[in-house]
């Protein structure tokens, strides 16, 4: 059997790229042929030198020889004409990895958050609202998707988290499988252990707004003798190099010497300071899953996440004090954070019992619940033949 897989760059490396990656992994292995289809040639070197090991398609095919530097998420529309080409390959089944709907159908669509409701959900999570000129540029997509999901929207929909199945159930009205992303738990727990850890509090994520890191600042003001506050960021582009001084800036005007802001560090790096740290303080407001949260568990770090998203609702499952705890206020995240770093036996409990749940959100996991759903639709599809 034979699967195209769309997806409109793999460049850009994030988590949306490392899911179609594991897809393609999980369908080698299975012994399925695959074909991915991609806007922009994939530049396998940097891909592999960012992600570690990877499995490559069988073939590759591109609309265009050359990297798109501008209007990405319109980019994502184009992957419509490529559909037709993974026919003509003789493909049998196609997912949609990149997630957003399509004029054409594909079998399997991954959607991890219905993008056109970014605004009118958490628009203090988006860019687009940050500016008129970023409204301009993003309201023709947003009606664009609003009328394909209407006229075309089809095909089995899988999702990253219980909250992002409720947003496509409210506003496409579809049903969707949730389908956790995959994480490389066994790379981070290697730092797990059960060695004496300081009191460390880390941040993981790209340099960007939305993840809100003026949150750990106040929190690291509110606790300046009583812990280490780091933010290990991804950081590319204006917006990161501005956000990052613009942080920089802040840590020195209230002369917050217990926070450290690093950038682009090693994944080795990042090991070594999970580690040493004992809690891990994801700030971003919404988050539609929350892969960093998940590997600062297997590390053996205890997490504290806003009271809303994924994280929540599906990593700790909206439960305080089992697999981590959650705030809403200031006040509420500092004090959780200090009873953390004083209450050792709270913390290695709530550590101890994080390894092994880890596992849930694993790329094994992952992979096999992908398999399950590609094999079932091939035996339907067998049956129907047959009938």
């Amino acid at each position: 059997m034979k699967v195209g897989i769309l997806h409109n760059s793999l460049n850009s490396t994030g988590g949306g790229e490392r899911l179609c990656l594991k897809t393609i992994e999980a369908l080698k292995e299975a012994g399925y042929e695959v074909v991915l289809a991609t806007i922009e040639p994939t530049d396998w070197d940097r891909v592999q030198r960012i992600m570690g090991n990877i499995v490559k398609p069988d073939e590759e095919i591109s609309l265009l020889g050359l990297k798109l530097r501008m209007f990405g998420i319109y980019t994502r529309l184009l992957t419509t004409f490529l559909v037709s080409k993974l026919r003509k390959k003789g493909c049998d089944l196609i997912i949609n990895t990149h997630g957003d709907a399509l004029p054409v159908t594909a079998d399997i669509v991954y959607m991890h958050y219905p993008t056109f409701a970014l605004m009118e959900e958490a628009p203090i999570n988006v860019k687009y609202s940050q500016s008129p000129f970023w409204r301009f540029y993003f309201t023709p997509y947003e009606g664009v998707q609003k009328f394909v999901v209407k006229e075309f929207f089809a095909g089995i929909v899988l999702t990253n988290s219980s909250f992002s199945m409720k947003a496509i159930k409210k506003h496409t009205g579809r049903d969707a499988t949730i389908v956790y992303p995959p994480v490389e738990v066994g790379k981070f727990s290697a730092a797990a252990g059960n060695g004496e850890r300081d009191n460390i509090v880390v941040s993981c994520g790209r340099y960007t707004p939305e993840k809100n890191y003026e949150f750990v600042l106040r929190v690291a003001e509110e606790l300046k003798r009583k812990a280490r506050f780091i933010i290990v960021g991804a950081s590319s582009g204006r917006i990161s190099t501005e956000y990052h001084e613009k942080l920089s800036k802040t840590k020195e005007k209230k002369n917050l010497e217990n926070v450290e802001l690093l950038r682009d560090v090693s994944l080795d790096k990042l090991l070594d300071i999970y580690r040493k740290a004992k809690v891990y303080l994801h700030t971003m407001k919404y988050e539609h899953f929350g892969i960093s949260v998940v590997e600062s568990m297997a590390a053996g770090l205890v997490p504290v996440v806003h009271r809303s998203g994924g994280p929540w609702e599906d990593i700790l499952q909206g439960e305080q004090g089992v697999h981590g705890f959650s705030y809403i206020s200031l006040r509420q995240a500092a004090q959780i954070i200090e009873e953390l770093t004083e209450n050792e036996q709270l913390r290695r409990e709530i550590a101890e019992r994080n390894l092994a749940y880890a596992d849930t959100f694993s790329s094994k996991s992952f992979k096999e619940k992908v398999l399950h759903i590609v094999e079932k639709m091939n035996a339907d599809d067998v049956r129907s033949r047959g009938t």
